[in-house]
């Protein structure tokens, strides 16, 4: 029996919902053939990166030039693999403990900050062990994405394949099978569908679902407060993830009749299913949940550089439209209310770029390692 452990980390939503899809995958191919753990490894790198979760948290809600600073000077693959192997030294103890406590056949990253450090780690500590690489952008893609040292990187589109091929990783080590989602995705949007009534939601009046991560980041209070008050013959979907204080506020401010606020739900694609256009910050799970749900959509925030590329990517194949601002987000919902062609054209390039088994691709692919 092979183990595969699953490293991700709570930065954001989108590391942890890879791992998951990765691991539901193993169950829906041959779960008794395989034991699959999930791990959030983070804490196992060395200073300063153990800390990466806080200091994200932080730096996306007070301080995005921060965030962005960091990404660009980290952006640069020599730098980081110099880095990897100094911190890795100073601070060896950490990785060494992952894999005492975690021994597996393959190690697979769900969150790039693990490959300056897990595969050098590997050679002395894991020798006999595989490494694979999940990548979780869909394009654009970041220095701690690019890694010499994995056995198989998966990535989620032929853009994120050319752009790793480029910087240097091996062609034949690189496969396109899409970004990770639930292998039950298909079937709960196709519940959610005719789910409306149930939901609190009526007929002939279109849905509008409101996504800002599982944070609740971004400009999320101001864009549902000026959908609310816009008189659009809508029925607006509000789910604010953690975000508690945002939850509240909102409650008490534009909850209604045609409103609903919701706070952390484990329902997303019942809710996509339901909806007839999904507003969304442009994290790469979230959008590749849209386009596997065939929904038209507006992005209306993009953390600078992280989330630039999947907002390019989803805009260039036509399958969204930015708008940075509320004004230009009602100006869109308009536009499409008026425009049903048009919005029935933007569906249509959402469904396109669906890839929604990904996750089984990626699971019979690190399978092929333990042959």
């Amino acid at each position: 029996m092979a183990t595969f452990a699953l490293l991700y980390s709570d930065t954001g939503g989108g590391h942890r919902t890879a791992a998951d899809s990765i691991q539901q995958a193993f169950a829906t191919l041959n779960g008794k053939l395989h034991r699959v753990e999930m791990i959030n490894a983070i804490g196992y790198l060395p200073r300063p990166f153990n800390h990466s979760e806080a200091t994200y948290r932080v730096a996306i809600s007070h301080a995005r030039w921060l965030h962005y600073l960091n990404y660009v000077v980290l952006d640069d693959v020599q730098r980081m693999q110099k880095v990897g192997a100094l911190l890795s030294k100073l601070d060896s103890a950490r990785l060494r403990a992952l894999f005492r406590e975690h021994p597996a056949d393959v190690y697979v990253s769900c969150q790039p900050h693990f490959n300056p450090f897990v595969p050098p780690a590997m050679r002395l500590w894991a020798p006999r062990a595989r490494y694979a690489h999940v990548v979780t952008d869909l394009s654009h893609i970041h220095s701690f994405h690019v890694t010499p040292f994995a056995d198989v990187v998966t990535v989620p589109t032929e853009e994120a394949r050319d752009e790793l091929i480029t910087r240097g990783v091996s062609p034949q080590r690189v496969i396109i099978t899409g970004q990770p989602v639930i292998p039950s995705l298909e079937a709960r949007v196709k519940r959610g569908a005719g789910s409306r009534a149930e939901r609190g939601l009526c007929e002939g009046r279109p849905v509008v679902l409101l996504l800002g991560g599982g944070e609740g980041a971004g400009l999320l209070n101001k864009t549902a407060r000026a959908i609310a008050h816009a008189g659009l013959p809508v029925q607006l979907v509000v789910i604010c993830g953690r975000n508690q204080a945002l939850y509240q506020a909102l409650s008490r401010d534009i909850a209604g009749p045609t409103t609903q606020v919701l706070g952390f739900v484990d329902d997303v694609p019942e809710w996509m299913g339901a909806s007839d256009v999904l507003i969304t910050k442009a994290g790469s799970t979230t959008l590749a949940e849209g386009f596997a749900a065939g929904l038209p959509i507006i992005i209306f925030d993009a953390l600078p550089g992280q989330e630039e590329g999947p907002r390019d990517y989803a805009v260039s194949h036509g399958a969204a439209v930015w708008c940075p601002t509320p004004a230009s987000v009602i100006a869109q919902l308009k536009q499409w209310l008026n425009h049903p062609d048009d919005l029935a054209r933007v569906r249509r390039a959402s469904k396109a770029l669906a890839r929604p088994q990904a996750a089984l691709a990626i699971a019979r692919a690190l399978m092929a390692l333990c042959k």
